[in-house]
């Protein structure tokens, strides 16, 4: 591995009542291993129907010639659900160096298949703390759990429902820290049901 993961922050917005908007925003804090130059991204996506796929967005600072410091490399990679993407860091960073690698990303689910939850495995690479954070709206019978579950069998091994931490007239923010979370086969969701309307 080129890289460990220090902190991981997660944040997932579904814009629209009828879920077909989604916003998402993923930082890394990252720190080189090895001599490292080009950090993979992987992700899963859920939803469908979009007649082209939005590529995640690098918020990057921007460089002495003008230029953002961190730029994706190539296409992305697409195998079922899952999504690869190789981000250029623009420079080879030495053992022990850190960077925050930081992803901003729009999606649409047309044909109604995402599945509705936000969700880290395996935690073994994250050695500080990994948050994650979805912003609903205030559907009738909202309920949003977060579940610590085994990678290998999905056994579930923590469940409990979480309460909104902010909330106006239409929108609710949930948000569960995961501090010391190194432990290799554990992963992380915050998933959710409402009444259909």
């Amino acid at each position: 591995m080129s890289f460990h993961f220090c902190k991981a922050d997660h944040h997932l917005e579904v814009v629209d009542r009828a879920s077909m908007t989604f916003r998402s925003e993923h930082r890394f804090l990252l720190e080189a291993t090895v001599p490292s130059r080009f950090f993979h991204h992987g992700y899963f996506w859920t939803g469908s129907g979009a007649e082209r796929e939005t590529m995640p967005e690098v918020v990057s600072e921007i460089d002495d010639w003008g230029f953002p410091q961190h730029r994706i490399h190539g296409p992305l990679i697409v195998e079922g659900d899952a999504r690869i993407l190789v981000v250029d860091l623009g420079r080879t960073l030495s053992p022990g160096e850190q960077t925050t690698v930081h992803f901003r990303h729009r999606m649409k689910d047309l044909k109604n298949t995402f599945k509705p939850m936000l969700q880290v495995r395996p935690s073994s690479s994250v050695r500080e703390e990994i948050t994650l954070k979805v912003t609903l709206p205030n559907w009738s019978g909202l309920d949003v759990n977060f579940r610590q579950f085994t990678h290998d069998t999905e056994k579930v091994l923590v469940s409990r429902k979480v309460n909104p931490q902010e909330s106006d007239a239409s929108r609710l923010v949930f948000e569960v820290v995961i501090v010391n979370p190194n432990s290799g086969n554990l992963g992380h969701r915050l998933e959710w049901t409402h009444d259909e309307n």
